[in-house]
């Protein structure tokens, strides 16, 4: 259904409404307005205060509305709604037909803008225009950082209107995209009132909307939004006033969510669910950066809910510092449990087994599972008997269910450190795995007696014999999918080689922390430069709260092997790392690692 069909439906429905039922009740919202001079980054200035008001009240046409917001989720077009700034600015520089709406303080739009865009600031000054807004054209709108104008998108179209926002608004995308300069001046644009005829329940509803920003005016709640600080608040003293949405896909919500929060994925069919939503309570939406929380919020709020979105999502690199991540608040996942688990309840044999007894094992007929994650290549020159290939990267996420659950599964790869990897991953997936010390190259190949285990011929990967829950599945999958995005970088397999380091230190890079997870009397006699160090062990995991999250982990141990393991347990709770090829460097693995490289060390 194209946008002018919507419209015309919406229409439809709040006409036969308003001819069945009456003029419908205005609901009274619980939030606030802003100080329209004051131009916060985040659109959002924290108050002390706390409000306690009532939910919007739902009026009497409400069925005919929570229609007609349904269709605006089950019409959505691919653009969702949103369009990336350097798009918008190609079309505000080639001069196409739209209507550009500023939604930011007066102050700021005057100090600059897009050429064309009229100012309404964020607040009811949106619902007074909104018979000013042409409706033969596309609508942009753009605020600070893009969540305010997700929700005035989403009021926008509810009145008929073609809107859609402009990624990361104005202070973190259209201001950074090239040529920008051109197309912003200071000369005011105005529009002409009584242009479009607005349906008076749609008025009402929108008036309403706006006019209940200020009910809240000096609380938590500012702007339909609660900031990153305060859910943390709420959060830690488990305030059963609040509802935590998630409007981020599946697959990111099962890697990891704020605690307790529910998942609608934000889609077509979310309206469908939003049924099961308390009304007893407040809603705090958040999504990725907060714009399409924006949109939800909005929707929520028409349909009679209590709802806020979440100052700056979960938080991406886009919009750093703002956002729950990047604030580096804590988030939840079965993954992470797991992983906490694994090393809070570590045996003695820290999931490695020396590769002498490994071969015994081998020879002695044991019952196991060998997974040898060697390239194909290697794996059909030769390999231990029985063992299954599967190449390191997504083939192992995608044969989790082929492995067997009921017996130990051993890993091989080239030295160690990526089965260190794959280790920590099949343990979090249920698994009782262990790595094979030094891998093949420098471990497996030189054990007395390996010939006569040795073999060319393939094991072929079985049937699927293993349920995995489905949000550990989504959390491994992403884990392996992961390492493509990072192929062509120097942090390729989730590893950093010893030269490459070395550079990223002589050149001072900031972007990078250096972890050693050596024992502290080892640390003490010899490490990198600027490296911490948190000792491989069962204590670890809780001290890993310590480290920064906007940036690289670089972890090291002796030879990479468990090195490996706290890469994977660090990525699994949401850090980047990488761990530094061959480690410190032992004279097992030599000539790889920091010494054997004859790289310096400092005490």
């Amino acid at each position: 259904m194209n946008k002018k069909v919507l419209a015309i439906l919406l229409t439809l429905m709040l006409i036969i409404s308003a001819t069945a039922c009456g003029k419908s009740e205005e609901a009274p919202a619980t939030m606030e307005v802003p100080d329209s001079s004051a131009p916060a980054a985040s659109e959002e200035s924290p108050a002390p205060a706390e409000a306690t008001t009532p939910a919007p009240t739902e009026s009497a046409d409400a069925s005919t509305a929570d229609e007609a917001i349904a269709a605006y989720f089950e019409n959505m077009p691919d653009h969702i709604y949103k369009i990336k700034q350097d798009e918008f600015v190609g079309k505000v520089v080639a001069d196409e037909a739209m209507t550009i709406l500023d939604i930011r303080g007066a102050d700021d739009y005057n100090k600059g803008h897009i050429k064309g865009a009229v100012n309404l600031p964020w607040g009811p000054a949106i619902a007074e225009g909104l018979n000013s807004i042409p409706n033969d054209k596309p609508v942009f709108v753009y605020c600070y950082t893009g969540q305010t104008a997700g929700q005035a998108v989403m009021t926008l179209n509810y009145a008929g209107f073609d809107a859609r926002s402009v990624n990361l608004g104005w202070n973190l995308g259209i201001s950074k995209v090239e040529g920008v300069d051109a197309v912003t001046v200071t000369d005011a644009a105005t529009l002409t009132s009584g242009t479009t005829e607005i349906n008076a329940d749609v008025q009402t509803a929108l008036t309403a909307y706006y006019d209940g920003l200020s009910a809240v005016a000096d609380s938590k709640y500012k702007n339909y939004k609660v900031s990153e600080d305060n859910l943390k608040a709420m959060v830690d003293a488990a305030d059963d006033s609040i509802y935590i949405l998630s409007v981020r896909g599946a697959k990111d919500y099962a890697i990891g969510h704020i605690a307790g929060a529910s998942n609608i994925p934000f889609g077509k069919d979310m309206a469908a669910s939003f049924s099961s939503l308390p009304k007893d309570k407040t809603i705090v939406v958040y999504c990725y950066t907060g714009q399409t929380a924006g949109q939800t919020t909005a929707a929520l709020r028409l349909m009679g809910f209590d709802a806020v979105s979440l100052n700056g999502g979960m938080g991406m690199a886009a919009n750093a510092p703002m956002g729950w991540v990047n604030k580096g608040f804590p988030v939840s996942s079965d993954a992470i449990s797991k992983v906490e688990q694994l090393y809070a309840e570590m045996p003695e044999h820290i999931y490695k087994i020396a590769q002498a007894e490994f071969v015994e094992k081998v020879a002695a007929d044991e019952a196991m599972t060998i997974v040898d994650i060697r390239s194909a290549d290697d794996y059909a020159k030769g390999h231990i008997k029985g063992a299954i290939n599967l190449p390191w990267g997504t083939a192992i996420s995608e044969n989790l269910a082929n492995i067997p659950s009921d017996k130990p599964v051993f890993v091989y790869c080239y030295t160690g450190q990526t089965a260190g990897q794959a280790v920590v991953t099949l343990n979090v997936a249920g698994f009782d795995a262990r790595s094979v010390n030094l891998g093949w190259n420098l471990g497996i190949s030189k054990v007395d007696g390996v010939d006569a285990v040795t073999t060319t011929e393939a094991t072929p990967v079985g049937g699927a014999v293993t349920e995995i829950a489905a949000p550990i599945q989504a959390a491994i999958t992403a884990y392996y999918e992961g390492m493509v995005a990072l192929k062509e970088t120097p942090y390729k397999n989730y590893k950093v080689s010893e030269d490459e380091l070395k550079a990223m230190i002589d050149a001072n890079d900031e972007s990078i922390y250096i972890l050693s997870i050596r024992k502290a009397d080892a640390f003490a006699e010899g490490h990198i430069e600027g490296a911490s160090n948190i000792p491989f062990g069962k204590t670890m995991i809780p001290e890993f709260a310590n480290l920064p999250k906007d940036k690289t982990i670089v972890v090291y141990c002796y030879t990479g092997q468990t090195a490996g393991q706290a890469t994977a347990a660090l990525r699994l709770m949401g850090y980047k790392a990488v761990s530094l090829n061959g480690g410190m460097g032992m004279e097992s693995n030599a000539p790889m690692g920091w010494a054997n490289k004859g790289f310096p060390v400092v005490q």
